[in-house]
């Protein structure tokens, strides 16, 4: 069953019912009291039917209650209040029945569950009802003696009531509730994008990840779906590739991704609705280019201005956070890498090597550290030029990052200085692969005149980062001391 009044929130729902409890509450005694004024005939028939009606009703109630204890969807809830009011309606019945006196005076009271219904119900909710309440309305006057030209037009009187009634209620009153819960549910969107925050060490891949894992579940509420997707255009494979998928355990959102309307979208920067689809761009990615597909085969979709609205709006609330995930991830970049080379900076260095210290005392692991340094750079610089220099030192960084293994890391410490970061590594360990490095380094800049010396030393399992630094600085002093173009420890200054 979908909901006509584009999901009720469950405040609005609470707030429906208890409306509805109040109306109910004080009719029915007010109806019961008058029966038994001055001591009329009472069909007691009538009522006793119309008290069971109401016990059964509040005995339904209070078992959905303590069986679902506040888990229940807003859909069961509200199938159980039409349930519920259908019979507080045939309790309104009986008790007009049992009123032998006064047929049809209290007939009007019936309305009240006919617009609690309108309010909180779907379509067939809305038609059952007042079919329901038609019954209901024929069987007291044919009760109460009405046939003939009476009685049809009691019931086309009737009958047109609750037409108008519905059609009001559907115009206004649900063209309203469908405004607030677009606007509460947009609402709800933006502030879970806002409590999430981008700030920690996490920002990144993982930002993007917390986005559609925390949002997706929210677009429900804006645009009734079965499925949402997001994609990412990638376009060395020219295809697009699932980032997210909601919910969790979704049927294969594989034939999304085929859809004509992605591509278009990202094209036009416009929303694409279609009573299948709703194609929306959300931003990028490094993954690449952002589309999200919202899924709709199977509810009651629209098309109209509102759902264009929604869709549009959605579409924003993802855009602008993607955007702040990329902003403070490039901000985060910026202030963690050289920008010359790419490499970590100097922050970044003492950051990891914090780590690396932790985990080599828990493994009780080795750790090694080497100052790399540029031989004769400084020459190199006056000779050709800075702009010259610049693609050197860039060379030397790719040559290093090709070289190193998964687990190390290379930084820029400052001008021509590299530092080289090499966990679960002893000094021999070290001693090969800087010699590595420094093979690969002489081959890269041959035609520069340029080669690499370095200075290695292992962790004492004591120092701080920047004296256990400072040793593999002593050691690279040495190796330029000794000629250079070499790899010196600084225990027992090992040429190799």
């Amino acid at each position: 069953m979908t909901f006509d009044l584009a999901h009720p929130t469950q405040q609005q729902l609470r707030d429906g019912v208890i409306c509805g409890l109040i109306a109910e509450s004080i009719m029915i005694p007010i109806l019961l009291t008058l029966a038994f004024v001055e001591h009329q005939s009472v069909r007691w028939g009538y009522l006793v039917a119309a008290t069971a009606c109401i016990f059964v009703s509040v005995v339904t109630l209070a078992l959905f209650v303590a069986l679902n204890k506040g888990r229940a969807t807003l859909r069961a809830q509200a199938t159980v209040w039409f349930v519920v009011v259908c019979l507080a309606m045939a309790g309104l019945a009986g008790i007009q029945l049992a009123a032998a006196r006064h047929p049809g005076l209290y007939t009007p009271a019936m309305l009240v569950g006919v617009i609690f219904v309108c309010i909180v119900g779907d379509r067939r909710m809305q038609v059952a009802v007042g079919a329901w309440a038609l019954a209901l309305i024929a069987l007291v006057d044919w009760v109460d003696g009405l046939r003939g030209g009476d009685f049809a037009v009691s019931l086309v009187i009737y009958g047109s009531t609750i037409a108008v009634i519905t059609l009001i209620c559907a115009r206004t009153v649900g063209s309203l509730t469908g405004q607030v819960n677009l606007s509460q549910a947009l609402d709800a969107l933006n502030e879970t994008f806002a409590d999430l925050g981008f700030d920690g060490p996490g920002t990144g891949p993982d930002s993007f990840a917390e986005i559609f894992r925390q949002g997706l579940p929210q677009v429900a509420g804006v645009l009734p779906a079965e499925r949402v997707a997001v994609f990412a255009r990638n376009s060395s494979l020219e295809r697009f590739v699932l980032v997210a998928v909601w919910p969790e355990g979704a049927s294969d959102p594989a034939d999304l991704a085929g859809l004509p309307e992605l591509t278009r979208v990202l094209v036009t920067h416009e929303a694409d609705v279609s009573a299948e689809h709703v194609v929306v761009p959300v931003g990028y990615s490094s993954a690449g280019e952002l589309v999200m597909v919202v899924d709709r085969h199977g509810s009651e979709a629209r098309t109209d201005a509102r759902t264009v609205e929604a869709a549009d709006l959605v579409a924003a609330a993802f855009l602008r956070a993607t955007s702040r995930a990329n902003f403070v991830h490039g901000l985060h970049t910026e202030s963690r890498t050289d920008p010359l080379t790419g490499l970590a900076n100097r922050r970044s260095l003492f950051e990891r090597i914090e780590i690396e210290m932790a985990h080599a005392l828990r493994a009780d692991t080795p750790l090694s550290v080497a100052m790399i340094d540029l031989d004769h750079f400084k020459d190199y610089n006056d000779q050709y030029g800075h702009v010259a220099g610049d693609t050197v030192l860039r060379s030397i960084a790719a040559v290093m990052v090709s070289n190193i293994r998964g687990q190390d890391m290379v930084a820029r410490y400052g001008g021509e200085e590299f530092c080289l970061v090499m966990p679960d590594t002893d000094l021999l360990g070290g001693h090969h692969l800087l010699d590595k490095l420094r093979g690969g380094g002489r081959d890269a800049t041959s035609d520069f005149g340029v080669t690499l010396s370095a200075g290695l030393t292992s962790w004492d399992g004591r120092e701080d980062p920047q004296s256990f630094i400072e040793r593999a600085d002593q050691a690279l002093y040495r190796a330029k001391e000794t000629g250079r173009n070499r790899v010196v420890s600084i225990e027992a200054f090992t040429e190799f």
